[in-house]
């Protein structure tokens, strides 16, 4: 699995490509451990990702409660199709923050972080 990590102002992205599957997942099991570790927010950006499994939404879902547990923000952008019925299915986007775009993150974060 092929992803790429950068700073937008305080916040840490996390850009992933292809699918999430569990191959990806434990190609990037070290990445997972260390993204935990960050003591900043962190958007995971979707956009170019077109298939999430169970393991895909085990890994977003193992960060997301890392982050929370200290007081971290953990948003979702660019959820396309399969990804979008999958995390609505199952109703993560009503847990985790999801943006239609990494744009729409930036214009809105803001008033996230100050609730």
């Amino acid at each position: 699995m092929l992803n790429e990590i950068y700073n937008l102002n305080n916040d840490v992205v996390i850009k992933l490509f292809e699918d999430l599957d569990a191959d990806a997942v434990k190609a990037m099991k070290a990445d997972l451990a260390s993204y935990a570790e960050l003591s900043s927010d962190i958007v995971i950006d979707l956009k170019d990702v077109d298939f999430i499994d169970s393991s895909g939404i085990g890994a977003i879902v193992f960060l997301y409660k890392r982050m929370v547990a200290k007081g971290k923000l953990v948003a979702v952008v660019g959820l396309n199709e399969q990804p979008k019925e999958l995390f609505k299915m199952l109703m993560l986007d009503k847990t985790i923050h999801c943006f239609d775009s990494l744009e729409h993150y930036v214009t809105t974060a803001g008033m996230l972080k100050a609730v």
